[in-house]
Parts: C-alpha cells; structure tokens; sequence
C-alpha cells in the first residue's frame, strides 16, 4: 500500500501545479487568460500527439495504465481550464478550478489508502461509485478551498461569493468526481467534469 500511496503522491504532485493556472488567473483578465491558456493548450495537445504516435515518451509516473494509449489527465485538466474561464464568472473559475486540483489530489491519495489505488475500472463499462470516505475527504478539502477564498481580498474584476456557493460548488466537484460520467458508453474523464459541475452548481447557488 505504500508503494501506491508513494506513487500516487508523485502523480498527484504533478496534478496540484494546476492549481497555478487559478492563481496566476487572479492577476490577468480574462482575455489575456484566454489567449495563454489557448497557446498552452496548443502546445500540449501536439505533445499529446507526438506521445500516442510513440514519437516522445513522458515520465512514466505521470501517467495511468490506462492512459498509455489514451488521451492523458493533463490534457483534459488544461481543456477544463480554458472552458471554465470562457464560461464562468471569474470568482467562481477560479474555485472549481482550485477544487479540481486540490480536491482531486486529496480524493486520489485518499483513495490510494481506503482502496489501495485507483478505485475505477476504465476498460469494462461498469459504473463504480467512489466510496463514502473519498467523497467525504473531496468535499472537506473543497469547502476549506472556498473558505480560504472567502478570506482572500477579491480582484477588481472579481465577484463576492456567499460560503453557502462555495459549498454549493464542493457538492457538484464531489459528484463529479465519485460519480463517471458517460456519454455513448464512453467515459468522461473526472478532470473534464469536475470544474465544469461545480461551475454550474455555484453559478445555479448564486441566482438562487
């Protein structure tokens, strides 16, 4: 079991330099964040290519055996980026995307002790539910990931946003995680779904 924790630390270390691209969002607009991030996004999706056409190879611990001859998480985390940030109020990209990088990686490294790894099967089309424990480790660290934006001063081009939205957005970041998604039988990966649902769950709390 250690061995899996060890590792899934590694790759989930890699997955909260994510967490950069909300931060560094904080201090641009919108537009300069959208070109940015439209560049980045170029730039790793011709990586991604050169990778499964066996032209590159990235670290080994980066990736999920399953992601060897799929689409990698990075890619999707980088497409959830961009999306939030053309469709969301800035306050509220910024935390789903904090609580995609941080509350995934503590969904994962809990994960990697309850159930000794991964704990959903990405090649038969059963649906597995994340247990309990994980879903309850995602939302703790989620809404202490709204409370510390609650207490940080707001940029000018940023909204107030109430607790009860922040944890409104935990909710949505937790299901998103916990519960795959599929489209034509098909998975969605949890990096794609887990900012966009909690965008929608805070965007939905705060008109309510």
């Amino acid at each position: 079991m250690f061995d899996l924790f060890s590792s899934e630390l590694r790759r989930k270390a890699f997955h909260l330099t994510g967490s950069l691209i909300p931060i560094v969002y904080y201090f641009l607009d919108r537009e300069t964040a959208v070109i940015a991030l439209s560049i980045i996004n170029a730039v790793l999706l011709l990586i991604e290519w050169l990778r499964l056409k066996g032209k590159i190879e990235l670290p080994k611990v980066l990736l999920r055996p399953h992601e060897n001859k799929q689409v990698a998480a990075y890619i999707y985390f980088q497409m959830a980026a961009l999306i939030s940030i053309l469709i969301f109020d800035k306050t509220i990209a910024i935390a789903a995307l904090l609580m995609l990088a941080i509350g995934d990686t503590a969904s994962g490294l809990a994960g990697s002790i309850i159930r000794g790894g991964d704990v959903r099967n990405h090649n038969t089309k059963k649906i597995v539910i994340k247990p309990l424990p994980i879903m309850a480790a995602m939302f703790v660290v989620c809404v202490v990931t709204g409370l510390v934006l609650l207490s940080l001063p707001l940029a000018k081009d940023m909204a107030y946003l109430s607790l009860p939205v922040y944890v409104a957005g935990a909710a949505g970041a937790t299901f998103g995680d916990a519960i795959p998604l599929r489209i034509h039988g098909r998975p969605v990966d949890d990096n794609l779904v887990i900012p966009l649902l909690s965008g929608v769950f805070m965007s939905v709390a705060r008109v309510i």
